[in-house]
């Protein structure tokens, strides 16, 4: 028998269940295609795509929790754009382009994207 504090768990954590999935998926179609690390970063971006596209089913009006009101939905599609990004860009882009883009601007992008991350802790917790 589940608690009600366990299904509202489920109900906020559910949509995130997409991310493993799309890498996994992401993986497969990679692997078959001859390009295992696009793949599994296109994989990566649809999940947050989806995360942040989809809701559960029958979500409450107002959620308790501040973090779980609907503002983290943007944040999962800018990501998941981001990921899907650069996976199509491993795949079409021609080679001499990563030489000079690769290490450092998509270094520094997610190094942004991690530190954003940081600070949005840091303001939710006091």
């Amino acid at each position: 028998m589940t608690t009600p504090e366990e299904k509202e768990y489920r109900h906020r954590h559910g949509r995130f269940y997409f991310i493993p999935a799309g890498v996994l998926i992401g993986l497969g179609a990679g692997l078959i295609a001859g390009y295992a690390a696009a793949g599994v970063l296109i994989g990566l971006g649809l999940g947050f795509l989806a995360s942040g596209i989809f809701r559960p089913s029958a979500e409450p009006a107002e959620s308790p929790v501040p973090c779980c009101r609907g503002g983290g939905r943007w944040m999962s599609v800018v990501i998941g754009l981001f990921f899907v990004l650069i996976g199509a860009a491993l795949v079409w882009a021609p080679a001499n382009f990563w030489i000079y883009i690769w290490p450092y601007g998509v270094g520094v992008l997610l190094i942004l994207v991690g530190l954003s991350f940081i600070a949005k802790m840091a303001l939710r917790s006091g």
